[in-house]
């Protein structure tokens, strides 16, 4: 299982200025207009890879083309991540005014158990099956984001028979998110230093966090690439456009 993990990175370091377009991907993941840019270099490296040009990483010339592709791939990210989040907290809000309104204290401590519980539960769900991984497949694969944004993906990813492939996938690339928890929890202390330094020291931190956490996203879709190579030979392959 870890040989996909192993090939994948093999594949990122035979580009020997693989650093630089994931240090420009992680600067430019600093602003919230600029995080397209960045999320835009993993539909582009999966096209090129899906061509047989795995290496080396594209590099950064048609910046708003880039950024396109980015915001397609980040409202898959979205769609089954955020979308749900504020669904959730409209509900939770009114539950609230109404027990607020009763003074039940009791009922709202257990309405952000029930909140805190079922989103952390939907987020894992969605995390392990790697909804976003498949749906960045489908986004490549149509050359479209059509049906991407829809519920195909989570259906794709739980699909009997091909669940299996999808979640084999999923166990190898957790390693790759080590690095991004670890500056994850170090940016806060950082920035509790206080000054100049600790603002620097919080910044870089904050950098290194999202650069690690865009290799990990190259690698991961690396890694689901292979694996739906092996399904589409496989008895499951994943249904096509207009089947």
């Amino acid at each position: 299982m870890f040989q996909l993990l192993r090939n994948s990175l093999k594949t990122i370091h035979s580009d020997k200025n693989w650093w630089q377009a994931i240090g420009i991907g992680g600067l430019c993941s600093l602003t919230v207009f600029g995080y397209p840019i960045a999320a835009g270099l993993i539909p582009e490296h999966m096209e090129n890879t899906r061509k047989g040009f795995a290496s080396p990483l594209p590099p950064f010339v048609d910046w708003s083309t880039r950024w396109l592709l980015g915001l397609f791939a980040a409202l898959i990210d979205f769609l089954f991540y955020l979308m749900p989040l504020m669904v959730a907290v409209l509900v939770f809000f009114c539950a609230s005014l109404v027990m607020l309104s009763q003074g039940s204290t009791q009922v709202q401590t257990i309405l952000v158990i029930i909140f805190l519980g079922g989103m952390g539960s939907w987020w894992l769900l969605m995390f392990l099956s790697g909804v976003s991984a498949v749906g960045r497949l489908v986004y490549v694969d149509d050359s479209g984001f059509e049906r991407s944004l829809t519920g195909f993906p989570l259906r794709e990813a739980l699909r009997k028979g091909a669940r299996g492939y999808y979640f084999k996938a999923r166990i190898a690339s957790l390693p790759l998110y080590i690095a991004p928890i670890i500056f994850a929890v170090l940016i806060p202390p950082a920035f509790d230093l206080g000054g100049w330094a600790g603002w620097i020291a919080g910044v870089i931190l904050v950098w290194l966090f999202f650069s690690a956490l865009l290799y990990a996203h190259v690698a991961t879709m690396l890694i689901y690439h292979a694996v739906d190579q092996d399904l589409a030979w496989s008895d499951y392959p994943r249904p096509q456009l207009g089947d």
